[in-house]
């Protein structure tokens, strides 16, 4: 499985799809693309993104990872954003690592 985080502007989606496109041309099936959603502000952009994939026919994450400066401090410390110290975040994380075992 190949997990492709991208931002919520075209300027990441594009060649994010650009780059799926390729795999797939290469032989990759589709169900073995698996984008997620990082850097995100706000829930209509998440959304608005993730119709953007489902356009392109790509798999989608249904869990985000919002903007978070928590997140940004955890990475600086060289910790993984799961190691956040606030539990609604770390409650985010295990989710997103849930959802993707379950598209395996």
């Amino acid at each position: 499985m190949i997990i492709q985080p991208t931002g919520a502007s075209r300027l990441d989606l594009v060649p994010a799809v650009k780059e799926f496109h390729a795999l797939t041309k290469a032989g990759i099936p589709k169900k073995k693309l698996l984008f997620i959603l990082s850097r995100i502000a706000t829930k209509a952009e998440a959304l608005a993104s993730q119709e953007f994939l489902k356009k392109a026919d790509y798999n989608c994450c249904p869990i985000v990872i919002y903007e978070k400066a928590s997140y940004r401090q955890v990475q600086n410390e060289g910790k993984s954003i799961s190691e956040v110290s606030y539990k609604s975040l770390q409650k985010q994380t295990k989710e997103l690592v849930s959802s993707i075992l379950k598209h395996l």
